[in-house]
């Protein structure tokens, strides 16, 4: 598989981007981080490509350490936004405190701003991992409704696969003296179709957003 091609299906990110802006003035607030989050992706993907192409590989390890930190900051405020943390503020920007020290520790003086920050990637993915599954079991106790219409049952699900292939590359990446060429390669080629069908699923995800009950309540 190209690189070209990769890059391509990774643009797929765009369908849940637009849809999520042209639906961005009429949804509840609660969602936007996830909006922040499908665009600030698309822009990384982007950028990426042109760092690759014009052979920058130390601007894009670091953009890649610093989109680490938001995709996890915008996670976890989506997450505080659904009362995972049972709303309470102080619970969230603690344990927003502790994923940035660990990213700064991690990032800064362990491996280096320069070096891919696989550590990170992995610790933040388990707690997107269980912050997704914790979600979902609430949502099977206390929905009444048809969980397929419901917007974070979307999320929940391609947030749990894509971090858990996520998880599999970073682990191997950290022990590739370990693992076989192959397996490595294997591995990468189906994490890029694994990232289209989650792409699809954010955009289902989209459409299933509630309105804001504000915009509602004017319609009737």
């Amino acid at each position: 598989m190209t690189t070209t091609l990769i890059f391509i299906l990774s643009l797929s990110i765009v369908f849940a981007m637009i849809i999520g802006i042209v639906r961005f003035r009429n949804i509840d607030p609660a969602y936007y981080p996830f909006i922040y989050n499908v665009t600030t992706v698309f822009i990384v993907e982007i950028v990426v490509r042109v760092f690759t192409v014009t052979g920058q590989p130390d601007a894009y390890i670091i953009l890649i350490n610093c989109f680490a930190l938001i995709d996890c900051w915008l996670f976890t405020w989506l997450f505080h936004n659904w009362g995972l943390f049972n709303r309470n503020r102080k619970a969230y920007l603690a344990i927003m405190t502790g994923f940035v020290v660990a990213w700064i520790v991690l990032t800064i003086f362990v491996k280096g701003i320069t070096k891919s920050n696989y550590y990170f990637r992995v610790l933040y993915s388990f707690a997107l991992i269980f912050f997704s599954v914790s979600t979902f079991n609430k949502m099977i106790v206390q929905e009444r409704g048809n969980i397929f219409k419901n917007a974070r049952f979307w999320i929940c699900i391609g947030i749990i696969i894509f971090y858990t292939f996520f998880t599999m590359i970073c682990v191997t990446s950290i022990s590739w003296q370990s693992v076989s060429r192959v397996f490595r390669r294997n591995l990468q080629s189906v994490n890029v179709f694994t990232n289209l069908l989650v792409n699809i699923l954010y955009a289902i995800a989209m459409l299933w957003i509630p309105r804001n009950k504000r915009f509602t309540s004017l319609l009737k």
